[in-house]
């Protein structure tokens, strides 16, 4: 027999020695075709942190230049209200009153101002000529708001909110 002639029938045997076996023989690569490559992972960017509330474009808008400092060191006007239930209801009580005496929708009159006071008698602050006041501390706030042009002070216990003209209007010595 030639040598051929033998390489073919061992050939042969086995693959007739495979497929007795129920499988393919399985070969392992001897080497590696695609060596691994070193890749740089950029570690995560560092958390920045964002404030919990960012302002309105009406509250830029209406700073004067010279008062941001001042901004940053008291709460707004709606951290106030937040904070304050009282202060937002009785504030929202003057404002509707003055929508519905200018017929206006309720969101063009802006609260300007909440500042609590302790007013020195019944008048909160609002005395009228002739009137007798019952003295005596009345814990309250002093609420300015604006439509249009056109500012309105307000005066209230936490009962009553009343209109006070800036000709009658006294404010006590602290708040």
């Amino acid at each position: 027999m030639s040598i051929r002639l033998k390489s073919v029938i061992v050939a042969i045997l086995l693959v007739l020695a495979a497929c007795a076996s129920g499988g393919t023989p399985v070969v392992e690569p001897t080497q590696q075709l695609i060596p691994p490559t070193i890749t740089d992972t950029p570690a995560s960017a560092p958390v920045t942190s964002t404030p919990l509330e960012l302002p309105r474009p009406s509250d830029l808008a209406m700073t004067p230049v010279g008062t941001l400092e001042s901004i940053d060191q008291s709460p707004s006007l709606d951290e106030q209200l937040a904070n304050d239930p009282v202060a937002a209801e009785l504030a929202a009580l003057a404002q509707r009153r003055v929508a519905q005496e200018l017929n206006l929708p309720t969101r063009r009159v802006q609260i300007v101002e909440v500042v609590a006071y302790v007013w020195t008698d019944t008048s909160l602050g609002c005395p009228i000529p002739g009137e007798n006041y019952s003295p005596g501390e009345v814990d309250g706030y002093r609420i300015v708001l604006s439509a249009g042009e056109q500012q309105y002070i307000f005066h209230t216990d936490f009962d009553r909110v009343i209109p006070c003209d800036s000709a009658n209007e006294q404010l006590p010595e602290s708040s």
